[in-house]
Parts: C-alpha cells; structure tokens; sequence
C-alpha cells in the first residue's frame, strides 16, 4: 500500500461514526452516478463495476446497524436491501431510472444525515467545553 492510501485509510479508520456513514453515503452516491454514466455510454464493464461498489458500501453499512437501537435501523436495512435490489433491476435491465431513483434517495439520506452528523459535533463540542 502506497503513502497516499495509508493516509486514506487511517482517515477512515479514525474518523467519528457519524462522519463514517455520511462518507459512505457520499461514495455509494458517486459510484452510482458513475454507473448511470457508464451506462449511458455504453460501458457495460463500467457499470457493472461500480453497482457492485454500490452495494459493497450497502453491505457495510447495513453491517454496521445497531439492531438494539429498534425499529429505525430494521427500517434502513430495509432500505439499504431494497437500494442494492434496485441497482441489481437496473444493470440487469439497462435502467438509468433505476439508478437516478437511487442516487436521488441516497443523496436525500445523505444530506439529512449530513446534517444530523453536524449537530452532533455541535453537541460534543458544547459538552467538551461546558
């Protein structure tokens, strides 16, 4: 592994679960989008290729649920399982829709968890001082 994915890596590794999850949000956006593209083109290899990242940062994320935490993380496994569904019906099926369909939603989870990741640095920052 070179220096520069060492330093990725670590990045990663350190990082506060909030801001973990919204930059796995991030990255199942973009690979999304690059399959649409992909697939607009004509880059079937492409497509298939970052679907399957996709859904390998649907995995990790429905991985890392707390299932002790009740009905809101079985309502995102479900969801996660019917994102990796769809993207599955729109590479097996040619569908671009089914790939917008995704990336609008991800992007909308993104944004709120974003913003929830937000307040609570907020929060640790106010109990750190006070």
């Amino acid at each position: 592994m070179n220096g520069l994915n060492q330093y990725k890596s670590y990045q990663v590794e350190t990082l506060a679960p909030e801001d973990r999850v919204a930059l796995l949000y991030e990255g199942a956006q973009r690979f999304i989008e690059k399959a649409a593209v992909a697939l607009e083109n004509g880059r079937y290899p492409e497509v298939s290729e970052n679907v399957g990242k996709a859904q390998q940062i649907f995995a990790e994320l429905t991985a890392s649920l707390n299932f002790d935490a009740g009905e809101i993380a079985k309502n995102l496994e479900r969801l996660y399982e019917y994102w990796s569904w769809r993207l599955s019906q729109g590479l097996i099926n040619k569908d671009i829709e089914a790939f917008r369909e995704v990336s609008a939603t991800v992007g909308d989870l993104a944004g709120a968890w974003a913003e929830a990741a937000k307040q609570v640095r907020a929060r640790r920052g106010a109990w750190a001082g006070g």
